[in-house]
């Protein structure tokens, strides 16, 4: 019996010992599959990579197409395109493009390069196509290139030259070319800025001098790249202009509208007691004649105001009948140009006093100017009082 209870004992010893081994060499396997992983993924990884250096090696490439200048330039610019490519025995093509329609062609040779013009503004791309020694091709876009039209100010002039007088209006234009043209004006009287017109679309400036002296215009013209440009107007002179006494009457009665059926008009200062006569017509009278006279006084004043000659006669005789004047010139109801005093008889002048204000409201002349109003003047003519 106890013999028996042995040998059980030592098969169960054996058994469990079995077991043992068996977990033993399992571990181990499952350990040297996980050591071997990551070396086949790396085989796996260079496996790849040798294979894409082989295509490397089979096809051609470009690495980049440079050129010599910036991608914005002025018409006719020339060019040199160069190409940077990897490949045997390769030939180029190239295709240049404007505003995406083709221009030019350069059929398939081994030059690696290309210079070309361009002559004409608009926008540009090259196009290069490579082929190996297997016919076997490929291709790729450059930049794109902008050409422009140089900006440039032709010239600057002005509508008057040499000297004017202050209060001339000056009007200063330019001619330029470019793209998108803007302007900038400046006006500049003895080298200082008198006027700045900021930066705007107009090719002309208006100025009017109020000061004399030395002016000019400075143009500053900017494209639609931001480049600029400038150019200075040749010199005007302003001088204060020292006008005549004619000249001064001649500017201020040109100046407003005084109408005359005839080609005379008649303007009369009451306060400087002198009657003007211009020739001409509205806005271009001339003086030609003046008298002096004697208005109304402080009580009978001469009435103010625009009037219009209607009428004549050889003799006026006072209400009192104590004097008369010699040819009287109606302006308006029992107003007259007239001369100095006569006598009731019209024989003797019994008051020749011009240059003062003495009269009932008439306009006393001298004895020949009242003649030559009465026979030069016609009916119809314009008369200013003030």
């Amino acid at each position: 019996m106890l013999g028996k209870l042995k040998g059980i004992i030592c098969f169960s010893l054996i058994f469990i010992l079995s077991l043992v081994q068996i977990q033993l060499l399992w571990s181990n396997e499952i350990y040297a599959q996980s050591n071997e992983s990551p070396i086949e993924e790396k085989d796996k990884i260079s496996c790849s990579s040798e294979h894409l250096k082989d295509l490397d090696e089979i096809y051609p490439k470009i690495d980049s197409i440079g050129f010599d200048k910036s991608n914005m330039e002025l018409t006719g610019t020339t060019f040199r395109f160069k190409a940077i490519c990897r490949g045997k025995n390769l030939i180029y093509q190239w295709t240049i493009f404007k505003d995406f329609d083709e221009l030019y062609k350069k059929y398939y040779d081994e030059e690696n390069f290309l210079d070309y013009t361009m002559d004409e503004v608009g926008t540009y791309q090259i196009l290069l196509k490579i082929k190996d020694e297997n016919g076997i091709t490929t291709s790729k876009l450059s930049e794109e290139i902008n050409i422009i039209t140089p900006i440039k100010i032709n010239s600057i002039w002005i509508d008057k030259s040499g000297k004017e007088p202050v209060n001339t209006p000056l009007t200063f234009s330019a001619s330029a070319q470019g793209d998108s043209l803007r302007y900038h004006w400046y006006i500049l009287k003895d080298r200082t800025v008198v006027y700045d017109s900021l930066l705007c679309d107009d090719d002309r400036v208006h100025y009017t001098p109020r000061n004399p002296g030395t002016y000019k215009a400075v143009l500053y013209v900017k494209d639609r790249f931001g480049k600029y440009t400038s150019k200075c107007s040749e010199e005007i002179i302003i001088y204060e202009e020292v006008l005549t006494e004619k000249e001064k009457l001649e500017a201020l009665i040109n100046e407003r509208d005084f109408t005359s059926k005839t080609n005379y008009y008649i303007w009369i200062n009451t306060k400087a007691n002198v009657v003007y006569v211009f020739e001409g017509e509205n806005k271009n009278w001339n003086l030609t004649k003046t008298m002096v006279c004697t208005d109304g006084k402080a009580s009978t004043p001469t009435i103010k105001g625009n009037f219009t000659i209607t009428g004549r006669a050889l003799w006026l005789t006072s209400y009192n009948g104590k004097v008369r004047a010699k040819y009287k010139v109606k302006f308006f109801g029992h107003y007259y140009f007239h001369s100095v005093l006569f006598d009731s008889r019209g024989k003797n002048i019994v008051d020749s006093r011009l240059g003062q204000s003495l009269s009932h409201g008439c306009v006393r002349l001298s004895v020949d100017d009242a003649k030559w109003v009465y026979d030069n003047m016609n009916d119809g003519t314009g008369v200013y009082i003030y």
